[in-house]
């Protein structure tokens, strides 16, 4: 399994944290599982929680399967107009946080994700496993 660091608006944090928001929809997205370290932006900046997505899906491909349900259809090209995949929220994870002057001060080679990019074997990886400490909410 890779490993991530991905940017989310703090709303999108709280609907993924809560449990409400099952996919996390992007542009472009590994067909594989992915275990994500989520950034949480403005005003928050920090690294504080944990994602596992699995089973990328193409919203295309879900269009033809759902077209004789208009309400799913219509759901799923408004996510069209910004994503052609959804992955599979598999398990969220709250994690301490990891401010953004820490992770600059830690020398780290952090940069705040504009998307996403990978961590493996990078030292920032062995910083946030180090570091973060799971808090108990854990959503599957």
């Amino acid at each position: 399994m890779r490993t991530m660091v991905m940017s989310f608006k703090p709303d999108v944090y709280e609907r993924i944290a809560c449990g409400q928001k099952i996919f996390e929809h992007r542009r472009t997205f590994p067909d594989e599982t992915i275990k994500v370290y989520m950034y949480v932006s403005k005003p928050i900046c920090a690294v504080m929680g944990i994602l596992l997505l699995g089973k990328r899906h193409s919203l295309q491909k879900w269009k033809q399967e759902f077209m004789e349900d208009r309400e799913a259809v219509k759901r799923i090209s408004d996510f069209m107009k910004s994503a052609n995949y959804a992955m599979e929220i598999l398990e969220f994870t709250e994690t301490t946080k990891i401010s953004l002057a820490d992770l600059r001060e830690a020398n780290i080679d952090f940069v705040v994700p504009q998307m996403y990019y990978y961590i493996d074997n990078k030292p920032v990886l062995k910083f946030f496993e180090d570091k973060l400490t799971i808090t108990g909410r854990t959503i599957q």
